[in-house]
């Protein structure tokens, strides 16, 4: 099961991933060593971030054919993406 989970993995999250334990292991070795700054956990999640957003819009259309229902808030940041029942939230 684990190898058909990896086969649908595209090669650029595979990138992404490497960049973001490498910007993590040189946060922790340069002074002052074992201490990783906030700037490079926010490059590491904008990183992640930016990648999953790529990912959705990359199979937007294969989710439109399928009639997938898929919700986005900015309040929070709620993304809901397969749902049966999405609740509007006040």
């Amino acid at each position: 099961m684990a190898e058909a989970i990896l086969k649908q993995v595209p090669w650029y999250l595979y990138l992404v991933i490497l960049i973001a334990v490498g910007l993590a292991i040189a946060g922790f070795l340069v002074p002052p060593q074992g201490v990783i700054d906030g700037s490079v956990l926010r490059v590491i999640a904008e990183l992640m971030g930016g990648s999953a957003v790529l990912e959705v819009v990359i199979k937007l259309p294969q989710y439109i054919e399928a009639g997938v229902k898929a919700q986005i808030a900015h309040g929070d940041t709620t993304i809901t993406i397969g749902k049966d029942k999405l609740k509007k939230q006040e």
